[in-house]
């Protein structure tokens, strides 16, 4: 896959046990490279966390900050995916 434009928009999607920590831990992360939150969305439904986020990573490096992201959630007890805003609203299309 070509790598990410300059104003490339990737959405991340954190599901888990909810706990103290997780969205502190993600926005860290991306606040590091530099990332955007564009939109974000969480949920507490019987202390299952959900949260989705709209996230413009600029020129940071994709696979790298999807390798960070694998770590936070390894870290925080979460799975969080990321991908691609194209390839997710081709997913998701109607």
């Amino acid at each position: 896959m070509a790598p990410p434009s300059r104003n490339a928009r990737i959405i991340v999607t954190v599901t888990g046990s909810d706990h103290s920590g997780i969205v502190a831990a993600v926005t860290n992360l991306l606040a590091s490279v530099n990332a955007n939150i564009e939109d974000i969305s969480q949920t507490i439904v019987s202390e299952l966390f959900t949260m989705i986020m709209i996230v413009n990573i600029g020129s940071a490096n994709f696979e790298d900050l999807k390798s960070g992201l694998d770590a936070v959630g390894a870290s925080q007890g979460v799975r969080i995916t990321a991908q691609h805003e194209d390839i997710f609203r081709y997913m998701h299309r109607v």
